[in-house]
């Protein structure tokens, strides 16, 4: 299994406290959770309806600024695996992908799973010729944003082979998104997570934008219903709701500067960074994550990045205050 962060209760069993002892940095989903609306017990009842995915398959067009309305997904994750499908679907004999790393570990366990051969490359030219490319933009867990003009051009250039550009934490990042060409490149795929800057990532909902077959594609792979009836209903509310998600940008904003200056305040070298995340080099990961666990402080470590550990925010001047204490205590 992958290690992903959110495992709070692992780390529990193994480092003693309650749950309220903890402080959970260990993924990039806003700390703050967009205010749910109220749901009609029919809801719950009721098969999801057709008329409500339509509209917010429109809603999120808009606010994604899409070029082609989206496969509604039951989170990017499910997304994923169906990629080798997808790839396979545009050229029958694809047998290598790409992924520009390091990046989200699931892209390549999901192809080595369907018999891919995967490279790992550094930039654009080194994939050219592979027959599915991934990129994460902006890239978990760097922060490296790529040009949204090099991106479309370095997919058109592919033709109907598949290029997947993972924009997860393109919210607070608009510039660099390529959704709106999704819909006029063949090959092009552009995954969005709700989840991560709404605060919501339980409702477990993420939009696909692509040209068809692809599109097509994947709403067959995902088979009908895939999506909760109240997921679409709280997306429906956070799409028609351009205030409140104003008032969202503004708290992950104000979080974001709580947790850097608890960085700073430690004296640890940021490396990488977006809105949802930090990215340190503590110089052993695995270390400074388990010394940070042993003052009830949940964070990320990689095996692919060992020197490096990411910390989502803290959402709170006392939470800075107790981040930048536990930062400062596991220094060398």
């Amino acid at each position: 299994m992958i290690d992903h962060g959110g495992a709070l209760l692992d780390a529990i069993a193994s480092h003693g406290g309650a749950e309220e002892d903890w402080l959970d940095l260990s993924t990039g989903i806003s700390p703050i959770s967009f205010p749910l609306p109220e749901i009609s017990p029919d809801i719950w009842r009721r098969l999801p309806d057709p008329a409500q995915v339509r509209r917010v398959a429109g809603l999120a067009r808009g606010y994604y600024g899409a070029s082609t309305e989206p496969v509604i997904t039951p989170g990017s994750q499910a997304a994923i695996q169906a990629l080798p499908i997808l790839a396979r679907l545009l050229e029958d004999d694809a047998r290598t992908v790409a992924i520009l790393a390091p990046t989200y570990g699931e892209y390549e366990a999901a192809f080595l799973r369907a018999g891919f051969r995967v490279q790992k490359v550094v930039c654009l030219d080194d994939a050219r010729d592979a027959d599915a490319v991934v990129l994460a933009n902006p890239n978990n867990p760097d922060g490296r944003m790529l040009d949204p003009e090099d991106i479309a051009a370095f997919a058109a250039a592919r033709g109907n082979r598949l290029t997947v550009v993972d924009e997860a934490f393109a919210d607070c990042h608009p510039d660099v998104s390529v959704a709106e060409r999704a819909g006029g490149i063949s090959g092009l795929l552009v995954l969005r997570s709700f989840g991560k800057f709404f605060g919501l990532a339980g409702v477990r909902l993420g939009f696909a934008f692509a040209a068809r077959p692809i599109a097509g594609a994947l709403s067959d792979a995902l088979g009908p219903w895939p999506v909760s009836g109240p997921a679409l209903e709280i997306a429906a509310y956070a799409f028609s709701s351009p205030d409140i998600v104003a008032l969202q940008r503004d708290d992950i904003e104000r979080c974001h500067a709580l947790t850097a200056l608890a960085i700073s305040r430690a004296g640890w070298p940021v490396v990488g960074q977006t809105s949802l995340f930090f990215l340190l080099d503590v110089d052993d990961g695995v270390t400074a994550r388990d010394a940070l666990a042993r003052h009830r402080i949940l964070v990320r470590a990689f095996d692919h990045s060992p020197r490096f550990l990411r910390l989502g925010l803290v959402s709170t001047e006392a939470e800075s205050q107790r981040l930048a204490t536990a930062l400062k205590a596991i220094r060398p």
